[in-house]
Order: structure tokens, then C-alpha cells, then sequence
């Protein structure tokens, strides 16, 4: 196994023009975990932008969100969340570190199997976003390809080294999303928390990838790439299964029911993401639980269908 680990040179006055990431116009849509909060995520790239020197790209992120109005009738709201600057350099993709005025090299593409890639040493103390303070590394599991309009682009599967906090996989999760040339990774393209639950807007997946000259969509998905479900109604986005569960009663006390007509699993987490049950009955006992917040994940065929937040 090789070891690769991301080290930045200082940066010398050269213009650098290697952009075959993030031309201006794409646009990146991400899905959440079903029925949380926020709905959607998006990343555009809006410009080029001069950052030390470097010709490189401002890349918008955007959440779009139910929210109600006073007189209880509901809209949708999309909010700026942050901005963002990455450059390409040959087989490297480069994020802007705002906090320390550098560049970190975040995606590496000519990796091999089982190369262990480190992109960033964990920050003790922190005293920036957590982000960039959180070690994110990771292993590349294999590599294949995938044929976009005609295009061969890398798929690069990665999963978290035991000592990773932030990656493009989510271990709890055991996923198994790819990073894509020329897209990043099908998780997010600035990776997630690898290993802490958060019960309010976990990013679920890519959901679409658009640009001139490519554009991807997740095999799950049918509709448009900017779909918003009906407000107030189901947030189902995978074969409309989310419509035909109900878990009842919410809150619960000494049980809770799972209603579909066909067999399904389910993990019980607290709010720490600890996983305290998980089986296959539909009628499930929580008098051993003591009250608080809970989060039920809910699978068919090995495929997540619901995430639903429960009290007791």
C-alpha cells in the first residue's frame, strides 16, 4: 500500500490555466436524508476568480428549505450558505483555505488501488471550521470508469482509514459512493463528517451533475434534477416508497409500529448515533429507552428508503 500524502508548495506568481473541473455554469444537486432538514443542496460555479495568483473558480453552495409562513401556508426558501475556490492543476483539484490563505489539494486522480491517500492532519487546537481542522483521509478500495457522452472518466471507490474524521464515505452508513472525474465525489464534493450521526441535514448523495459538455444522473432518480416535492407533502425520492410507510405513534412510549405491506429492516439510533436496536419486526418495544430523541433509518433490499426523526 502506498501512502500519498497532500503536501502544498509555497505558492509562486504563475498563472495556472489546467481548469477541466467545475467549468462556469455547472451545477451540482444534492439530496439530503429522506425527510430532514434542509431538502436540497446545490453547488454552482458562477466565475473565475484571481486567489494568490491562480486562475481559479468561485463555486456558490445554496440549501433550499420548507419553510411556513405566519398564516401557517407554506414556500420554499433557497439561502447563500457559503463560497467557495478551487483551481486544477493536472490530476489535482485544489480548495482555497480561507482561514490560513492557502490551497489544499482535495481531489488527487492519478491514485492506485489501495493507496492510502491523507489530505489533511488533524488541527489540535481548532480554531477554524471544524472542516478543516478534522484529518480526512481515506483508502482508495478499486478503480474502474464510467462513460459520460462519450466522455471515459475515472471512478475512484474509497472508503475511511480507522483514524479518518472527514472522507467521501460515511462509515456508520457503510457507503460506497465513488469519487468521478471531472465531478468529485457522489457523496459531496467537499466530503462529510465520516463518522458522527447528525440529525438535522445529513447530505444523502449526488443527485444530478450538469455542465456543457457532461452531465450525470444518480441511478435512483427520475425526475427533474431540480425537483421540489409538493410543500407541506412526502419527501420520498426513491420509488415513491417513503408515501406508503407510516411509524406511528410519534411520539412513542413502550413501542412503536412500522406499517407497510412488505418486509422491511430498520436501525434505531440515539441522538449520538449510537445504534441501540435493529431488526425486522414491525411492531417494535422501547420500554427499555429512556425518553429523548431518536432516529429511525429504514431499509428495503439494502437500500435506505426513509430516515424519520421519533421522540419518546
Amino acid at each position: 500500500m502506498r501512502t500519498i500524502i497532500f503536501t502544498l508548495l509555497i505558492i509562486f506568481p504563475i498563472f495556472s490555466f489546467a481548469q477541466n473541473w467545475a467549468p462556469i455554469g455547472a451545477k451540482w444537486t444534492y439530496d439530503h436524508e429522506y425527510g430532514m432538514s434542509p431538502y436540497l443542496t446545490t453547488i454552482e460555479s458562477v466565475k473565475d476568480t484571481l486567489v494568490l495568483n491562480k486562475l481559479c473558480r468561485l463555486l456558490v453552495t445554496k440549501q433550499t428549505d420548507e419553510l411556513m409562513r405566519q398564516d401557517g401556508s407554506y414556500y420554499w426558501s433557497t439561502m447563500n450558505i457559503s463560497k467557495d475556490i478551487i483551481y486544477t492543476s493536472h490530476d489535482t483539484v485544489f480548495h482555497y483555505d480561507s482561514f490560513d490563505n492557502s490551497f489544499y489539494p482535495l481531489y488527487l486522480m492519478n491514485v492506485q488501488k489501495n493507496d492510502k491517500v491523507l489530505v489533511r492532519e488533524k488541527v489540535v487546537p481548532c480554531t477554524k471550521n471544524v472542516y478543516f481542522c478534522s484529518r480526512f483521509e481515506y483508502v482508495v478500495d478499486s478503480i474502474s470508469s464510467l462513460s459520460l457522452q462519450g466522455q471515459n472518466l475515472k471512478l475512484i471507490y474509497n472508503s475511511l482509514t480507522p483514524t479518518s474524521e472527514w472522507g467521501f464515505n460515511q462509515s456508520r452508513n457503510l457507503e460506497n459512493y465513488p469519487i468521478l472525474e471531472k465531478i468529485g465525489s457522489l457523496k459531496y464534493f467537499f466530503g462529510v463528517n465520516g463518522k458522527v450521526l447528525s440529525l438535522e441535514g445529513d447530505i444523502q448523495c449526488l443527485r444530478c451533475y450538469n455542465d456543457a459538455q457532461i452531465s450525470y444522473k444518480a441511478g435512483y432518480w427520475s425526475k427533474e434534477c431540480d425537483y421540489l416535492r409538493p410543500l407541506n407533502g412526502p419527501s420520498s425520492v426513491l420509488d415513491n416508497l417513503d408515501n406508503k410507510i407510516i411509524v406511528s405513534p410519534n411520539p412513542f412510549d413502550s413501542y412503536f409500529r412500522i406499517k407497510i405491506g412488505r418486509p422491511i429492516e430498520y436501525a434505531l439510533y440515539d441522538s449520538f448515533g449510537k445504534l441501540l436496536k435493529q431488526g425486522k419486526e414491525k411492531q417494535v418495544n422501547t420500554t427499555s429507552l429512556p425518553n429523548g430523541l431518536y432516529l429511525l433509518r429504514l431499509t428495503i433490499d439494502n437500500k435506505e428508503v426513509k430516515s424519520i426523526k421519533l421522540v419518546k
